[in-house]
Formats: C-alpha cells, sequence, structure tokens
C-alpha cells in the first residue's frame, strides 16, 4: 500500500513537470499555417505590385475613332464636290450680280414636280412637261441625263423646276436660271464626275459658292462650311 501511494506521487510529479505533447504538437502546428499564410499574404502583394508596374509602363492603347455620324458624312461629300466644282471652274464661273453674304444646307428634291408659271398650257407644252417630270424624277437620283437635253429650253425648265422646289422651302436664288444652265452644261463638260450627284445638290452647291443662296443665314459661314477654310479663300477671290 505504502509502495503504491509513491508511485502513484512519482507518476504525478513527472505529468505536472513534463508538457502535455500532444498541445505543443497542435501550438505548433498553428504557428506553421501562420506562417505560410503570411509567406502566401506577402507573394500575392508582390505579384499585384509587379501586375501593377507592368501595366503601368505598356503604353497606351489608342481608342478606335468614333464613326462619322450621317451629317458628318454628307458635309464631307458636299465639300469633296464643291472643292472640285471650284478647281475646274476656278475662274470660269460667272459672277456677275452676286453681292456676298450667308446660307444653309437645304436639298431641293421632290418626287412630284410642280409646272413652272412660265409654262404655255398649250396641249403640246403640257405634253412636254408631262415628259419631263419623268427626267427630273430621274435628276433627283443624279444628274446624268442632263447631257441628254439637248433642247436649251429642257434645260431651262429644269433648272427654273428646282429653283421653285427651293422657293417652296424658303431659299431664295436670285441669279437667272439661264446662268445656271451655263454653269452645270461647262460643270459637265469639264468634270463628268459630278453628274452622278443628284440635280438639287448641284443648284445647291454652285448657289452656296456664288453666294446665291439665301435663306436668311450667313452666306459666309456656309460657304466656310462647305468649301474649308482654304477652299473658301480661293472662291471668295473670284469676287473680288
Amino acid at each position: 500500500m505504502h509502495r503504491t501511494l509513491i508511485l502513484f506521487i512519482a507518476v504525478a510529479i513527472v505529468a505536472f513537470l513534463i508538457p502535455d505533447t500532444s498541445h505543443a504538437a497542435a501550438m505548433l502546428y498553428r504557428v506553421q499555417q501562420m506562417r505560410a499564410q503570411k509567406q502566401q499574404r506577402a507573394q500575392q502583394e508582390y505579384q499585384q505590385e509587379m501586375a501593377a508596374q507592368q501595366q503601368s509602363q505598356q503604353p497606351a492603347q489608342p481608342q478606335a475613332p468614333a464613326a462619322p455620324t450621317y451629317q458628318q458624312i454628307v458635309d464631307a461629300r458636299n465639300q469633296a464636290l464643291a472643292q472640285a466644282i471650284l478647281g475646274e471652274h476656278n475662274n470660269s464661273i460667272t459672277t456677275s450680280g452676286i453681292s456676298p453674304g450667308p446660307s444653309s444646307t437645304a436639298y431641293a428634291s421632290s418626287s412630284t414636280a410642280s409646272m413652272p408659271p412660265s409654262v404655255d398650257t398649250s396641249s403640246n407644252d403640257v405634253k412636254d412637261v408631262v415628259d419631263m417630270t419623268e427626267v427630273w424624277k430621274k435628276l433627283d437620283k443624279n444628274s446624268k441625263v442632263w447631257n441628254l437635253l439637248i433642247d436649251d429650253q429642257a434645260k431651262l425648265l429644269t433648272v427654273s423646276e428646282y429653283i421653285n422646289r427651293f422657293e417652296n422651302q424658303g431659299v431664295k436664288i436670285a441669279v437667272p436660271p439661264t446662268q445656271y444652265v451655263q454653269m452645270i452644261d461647262q460643270l459637265s463638260k469639264q468634270n463628268p464626275q459630278m453628274l452622278q450627284r443628284p440635280f438639287g445638290e448641284l443648284i445647291q452647291i454652285l448657289a452656296i459658292m456664288n453666294y446665291d443662296f439665301d435663306n436668311g443665314m450667313d452666306k459666309d459661314e456656309l460657304a466656310r462650311k462647305l468649301l474649308g477654310e482654304e477652299g473658301y479663300e480661293q472662291n471668295k477671290k473670284r469676287f473680288q
């Protein structure tokens, strides 16, 4: 009995002096796990920092240019046409009786043509006008049939028709139609490619270039917009 008590006390002392190995192992595992997590975070931060540096060193990617609007396309097309006309007719377009002033961009086009008041309404003339309405419908698409109008009266009637369309839109064109007939004839001979455009556009651009497109807006500003600054200055010299 006495011997058993001594053995029990010895075991208790040993248990008190020697720490629990399982507890120590758990503590060691947690320390190692914390170290591993710390290293992992440090590595992630390093990778993020390197990626940010590489991205900052890369040249900025150029942005794709914005697609032009419909109005910009129309303006560019009209400017190209006007500059071509100016180049072909820099010194040949008649300018007498034209005074500088403001304008705008409106295109006269109508599927139903009106009969000009100057037309005699006899049977033959009415038939001619009916035939001309078919020509005008084609001219609304392009001006290629202009060269098929051999009769000067038919050309004069056509120009008058389109000038009347502009007047119905509130735009005044004061230069006589005969002068526009001469201008378009010269244009068709010197640069036939221009006849691929609708006839109303030709009348409009020629009127703008001759300061004859009057709808109350600044004609100088419209000519500048149509021709660009350089073309505007060249065109203006014709009136000096």
